[in-house]
């Protein structure tokens, strides 16, 4: 009997029957991830409306009334966003199973494979062990012999199908294991993310909660509050700015950093560090600047957001150079962190170092480890002085963090002059 009908009648006996039940759980999987991913797009269109909003009411004037607007809005958000993460975290758990399905098809196809090429072999070897002097005495006629030898051609060919399909069962289960490694790492990534929004979710309440506290419910304490805020940055900016210079000048850093040669304006060295951003305050002397709000100073960044916890990625590859991370969030109390809230810091080739702060939840990575481009290093938040969520970023040519003698705090250096605005390179 021909070897490759009796591979076929004898396997497929055995693993039709698994392989038909692979088929169905496969098309059970496909059909459950097709509804949720249905219900991820009417979501993300439900979120953007809100996302809409949010951008219409931070345009308008900043009242008590609008304030709280705002917030339930943003926890209407929140409330959306979460149930689209854990929709996107059961469509990822379906891609794994899909995936290990595919993966142990896979194997079983290989295997059996193998089991062909060892019966190919041993059937060849049969060959081998004959001389041709021994193979035309066992056969009676010519005819008979030429017959075995092509025999023997046809079994060398199918070795070299057999052979060439393993091959690619092979790449293929090795592209197979990256896409399920790849799953595995979004999932724990939706994972983190969803215990940020959630997190989240119960600040933004408690925000609400403090706000109406403090202010029982008045315009006029609401206005207090922002202008007593606002005042005490540029205070404590204005103090730090001095101690910076007494810095420079002794060279009393706790870490110092310089860039090389500058690339020029227009240079596409960085990539946006939120997905969908929104620019909400740009760099330099802006309208909020010059009301004195950073000490005489310009804005040493940008501002941007794409919702509170929305993933912060980092704008090239580099290394984390410094971070600080203190929990402080409720948005009107004064200088956490000095300003900055939870941040990190990373260097890049070259010696560009690029700041994001106010994260919610900063990157797990500690000082020195290195950092991809692309990679999440934190979620977008509210952390230290601000009157809203959102991500600051910036890029210095120069950057030292140091020891306040005031506090003994660690701080990072403001040092306007020695930063490029970001939007020249993005």
């Amino acid at each position: 009997m021909n070897i490759k009908l009796k591979y076929l009648l004898v396997l497929g006996a055995l693993l039709l029957a698994p392989f038909l039940a692979s088929a169905d759980r496969l098309d059970d999987l496909r059909n459950e991830r097709g509804g949720l991913e249905n219900e991820i797009t009417a979501l993300e269109t439900k979120i953007n409306e809100y996302q809409k909003e949010l951008g219409n009411k931070r345009n308008e004037i900043n009242t008590l009334k609008n304030e709280i607007s705002r917030i339930n809005t943003q926890i209407s958000k929140l409330n959306l966003e979460i149930k689209k993460t854990e929709n996107q975290i059961y469509v990822t758990r379906l891609n794994i199973q899909e995936t290990q399905v595919d993966i142990h098809e896979t194997e079983l196809n290989i295997a059996e494979k193998r089991e062909v090429l060892g019966e190919l072999l041993r059937e060849m070897r049969k060959f081998d062990e004959e001389s041709v002097l021994e193979r035309i005495l066992k056969y009676d006629t010519l005819t008979e012999v030429v017959k075995q030898t092509e025999h023997l051609d046809s079994l060398q060919h199918q070795l070299n199908e057999v052979l060439y399909s393993t091959k690619i069962l092979k790449n293929n289960l090795e592209s197979k294991e990256i896409v399920l490694k790849e799953n595995k790492k979004e999932l724990e990534n939706k994972n983190v993310q969803l215990a940020v929004q959630k997190s989240a979710q119960q600040s933004e309440k408690s925000r609400k909660d403090d706000v109406l506290k403090i202010t029982k419910g008045e315009e006029t304490k609401y206005q207090q509050l922002l202008n007593k805020v606002e005042q005490e940055q540029a205070e404590l900016l204005k103090r730090l700015a001095k101690v910076e210079e007494q810095i420079l000048i002794q060279k009393n850093f706790v870490s110092y950093f310089q860039a090389g040669e500058i690339p020029k304006k227009g240079t596409k060295i960085f990539i946006w560090p939120e997905d969908e951003a929104r620019l909400t305050q740009g760099f330099g002397m802006t309208r909020y600047a010059q009301r004195g709000a950073y000490g005489g100073q310009g804005h040493n960044g940008i501002d941007m957001t794409s919702g509170i916890a929305s993933p912060v990625k980092a704008a090239a590859g580099g290394k984390i150079i410094a971070k600080g991370l203190e929990e402080c969030r409720n948005y009107v109390r004064p200088s956490c962190n000095g300003y900055w809230g939870n941040w990190v810091a990373i260097q890049h080739p070259g010696g560009l170092v690029t700041l994001y702060s106010h994260f919610s939840k900063p990157s797990h990575k500690s000082v020195g480890e290195p950092v991809d481009t692309g990679e999440i290093i934190g979620y977008e938040g509210a952390s230290g002085n601000v009157t809203g969520p959102h991500l600051h970023f910036s890029v210095f040519t120069e950057f030292f963090t140091y020891k306040d003698p005031k506090t003994g705090d660690l701080r990072i250096s403001y040092n306007y002059d020695k930063t490029l605005n970001p939007l020249d390179y993005l």
